[in-house]
């Protein structure tokens, strides 16, 4: 009889924990019971308190990035001229430069949807400000297809192939455009349907930490192609009937020996945004642009060259044969990682059919890394305009500008 009663406690006393395991349905849970950090009724007590999210919050996400500016300097140009002409516009402002809100949510494992108001200051002047569309688009990720891997099919107001990879890799938004886009030839954001992707899988982790950036990470490069209206996320209005073909193509020789080296060519075969009708009749709009660049955790240098014919919002009057280049480069300090220096050289030439009418740029600045992605940011910037004495009644005085920003983000 003792024996009975002996052998009917220890089974009880086995079967009890396994009931009480099998009721974890945590993972998490169920692996420090397993691990005995938890014992099984402190998993369930634990469990029973879980709040689950109601549906429409699975899967959400919020982050936001804002630039606030303090510039001082004079603008130059051919109306901050000698005497008799109008005099230079002075910098010293606040400015609040862009304020971005992102809204991403993962609607299922094949589709994402992302949202980006942006405001931005219309009049700096006035102090006016202005709220638009910057992202407004869906993502359908699509299985591999061959060597072209995280597919990616997106409809809406989204990214244009080539200055996302440009702000990603050179990291330094903040301070202002990147070289074409503050030139006005291309624009950032445009309504259309594009598929992005990349070659051969991604970099491994370590490759990546070496690389010191995880944008656009495909292990042999990256691809990018779409169909836009062409006036850009500033123009939501279609003045024709044209469609602009944007494609960048990314390609990255030496992943396993130097996988911060990639060459891109970039380009755009189009009309710019003009109207039917008169003078400001469809005008082409092409662009050919070759892009070198080498990342590393401690630096980075890049250099570009582009030639085209018009811009995505159309010249005046007629298209223009134009070209440029630009020189980037940027270090952080080994040993304080926090800190980066960075300058940048540009080269416009907005007409070619006319002599002496180049811009030239040049940048320097400092950046302070506070926390996370949150900056401070110190930078000079000087634009010298070509002129020919004999076409030229004035002479273009040179716009310099320095700067204090703040790059906030959440």
């Amino acid at each position: 009889m003792k024996r009975m009663i002996l052998a009917l406690m220890l089974g009880f006393s086995l079967i009890v924990p396994a009931v009480a395991s099998a009721e974890v349905s945590d993972p998490l849970l169920q692996k420090l019971v397993d691990k005995g950090t938890l014992s099984p009724g402190e998993a369930e007590d634990i469990q029973s308190k879980k709040v689950e999210l109601p549906a429409a919050l699975k899967g959400l996400s919020l982050s936001g990035v804002f630039f606030f500016d303090y510039s001082f300097g004079k603008s130059g140009g051919t109306t901050a001229t000698q005497a008799g002409s109008s005099a230079p516009t002075n910098y010293n402002r606040f400015t609040l430069q862009r304020a971005y809100l992102n809204v991403n949510k993962e609607v299922n494992s094949w589709l994402k949807v992302r949202v980006t108001p942006d405001i931005v200051t219309s009049a700096t002047t006035t102090g006016n400000y202005t709220l638009r569309i910057k992202y407004a688009y869906a993502d359908f990720l699509t299985p591999d297809l061959g060597p072209l891997t995280n597919i990616d099919i997106r409809a809406g107001v989204g990214h244009t192939p080539f200055l996302d990879f440009e702000d990603g890799l050179q990291g330094t938004r903040m301070q202002g455009p990147q070289f074409q886009d503050k030139r006005g030839v291309i624009t950032s954001s445009d309504l259309g349907v594009s598929a992005l992707g990349n070659l051969g899988g991604k970099l491994t982790k370590e490759q990546i930490a070496d690389v010191g950036n995880s944008n656009y990470v495909g292990r042999y490069g990256s691809y990018h192609i779409g169909a836009y209206n062409g006036g850009g996320y500033s123009n939501a209005t279609e003045n024709n009937t044209n469609k602009a073909v944007e494609g960048r193509l990314t390609v990255r020789p030496l992943p396993d020996i130097l996988p911060g080296l990639q060459l891109t060519y970039f380009g755009v075969i189009g009309k710019g945004n003009t109207a039917n009708a008169g003078v400001l009749s469809p005008q082409e709009w092409t662009n050919n642009t070759g892009f070198l660049s080498f990342q590393h955790r401690y630096g980075v240098v890049s250099a570009e060259y582009f030639t085209g014919k018009g811009s995505f919002t159309g010249d005046t009057s007629t298209p223009k044969r134009k070209d440029g280049y630009s020189f980037f480069g940027k270090i952080t300090a080994p040993m304080y990682d926090k800190v980066s220096l960075f300058g940048r050289y540009d080269v416009f030439d907005p007409n070619k059919d006319v002599r002496k009418d180049r811009l030239k740029t040049v940048i320097a600045g400092a950046s302070y890394k506070i926390y996370g992605e949150n900056y401070l940011v110190a930078a000079f910037e000087k634009t010298s305009y070509e002129h020919d004495d004999t076409r030229d009644k004035i002479r273009p005085q040179d716009d310099k500008k320095g700067q204090i920003v703040l790059q906030a983000a959440f």
